[in-house]
């Protein structure tokens, strides 16, 4: 498929201006659907982050990231080309900085996007940096590995896969969705060009990781079903208890079958490039995006999908 050319209201970079708003409402989504199971950042917290990363915004954030588990006082906030890692202190109305890491190179370097992964006790950081994607060791805020090139353009979004460790999907500018084992980062795993424009936003479902959104400029919302890189590449396996004895070697033999790849459903309903997807916690079924016009759209996976994953 064809990329198109961009739209001039699409060519706004995600740090200006125009575009904070957007990584707000983005984080108002985050709130409203995906409650997390750790204590909520009190109104003190909320106040010192936010006035440790004023400067930082004005200066070109590409995102504050909450940590993904824990007690939720750590913070990343990426700026240019810094990465810092906060402590917010209940006690107190400051913010301290916990350690840094900077991207150096040649060029004028900035971080576009960054993803803080749930596994490895969330010691590991993904960033974005034009077409580059980076991974970072918390713990001495290093560099572990590097995918040079990891698309033809800008990378734009990136998510790492809730069941399995070591998988993280990207997207970009160059319409294409793509799918890396970080173990080895020569190749992706998997690659999708399913949309007509820049992509924006790609989300892994947080139960049903063969469920995938991806929002882009051409204004559509895809729901995948990318069960072949899936945490249940056979789909559903019951437990061999619940199959009678003639049932048994039937249902082994069907169960080694892997199923396909597929698109589930294409969503519409905007007019305007999507920016933000986010799925709920509260809900694994449920969704929202968010347009350039300040669309907020809430859809449901259809339910005979929901069944047929759940049975």
């Amino acid at each position: 498929m064809d990329c198109l050319a961009p739209s001039p209201a699409s060519l706004i970079p995600p740090w200006q201006p125009h575009s904070i708003s957007v990584h707000t409402a983005r984080a108002l989504m985050e709130e409203l659907l995906q409650p997390r199971p750790m204590a909520q950042p009190t109104a003190v917290q909320t106040a010192a982050i936010a006035a440790a990363t004023t400067a930082a915004s004005a200066a070109g954030a590409a995102g504050v990231l909450w940590e993904p588990m824990g007690d939720g006082r750590r913070v990343i906030s990426l700026a240019d080309n810094h990465a810092v890692l906060w402590d917010l202190q209940e006690s107190s109305a400051k913010a301290t900085v916990s350690s840094t890491a900077t991207l150096e190179g040649k060029g004028q370097l900035k971080f576009t996007s960054g993803k803080w992964s749930p596994h490895h006790n969330c010691t590991q950081l993904a960033t974005a940096n034009d077409t580059a994607i980076r991974g970072w060791d918390l713990r001495s805020m290093s560099q572990i590995y590097c995918i040079d090139n990891a698309h033809g353009q800008l990378v734009r979004d990136l998510d790492f896969n809730p069941n399995k460790q070591y998988y993280l999907a990207s997207c970009g500018d160059d319409c294409k969705v793509k799918f890396w084992d970080v173990r080895n980062i020569n190749e992706p795993v998997k690659s999708l060009e399913e949309h007509s424009h820049w992509v924006w936003s790609v989300r892994y479902n947080h139960s049903h990781d063969q469920l995938l959104l991806t929002g882009s400029s051409d204004s559509r919302v895809i729901l995948s079903n990318m069960v072949s890189i899936s945490s249940e590449p056979f789909g559903h396996l019951m437990d061999d208890e619940d199959l009678s004895d003639g049932e048994d070697g039937h249902q082994e033999e069907k169960s080694r079958e892997p199923l396909q790849d597929s698109i589930i459903a294409t969503y519409e309903e905007h007019e305007d490039s999507v920016y933000a997807l986010e799925w709920s916690s509260a809900d694994p079924w449920l969704f929202a995006s968010l347009s350039y016009d300040g669309r907020l759209v809430i859809n449901r996976v259809p339910r005979a999908l929901k069944y047929r994953i759940l049975l």
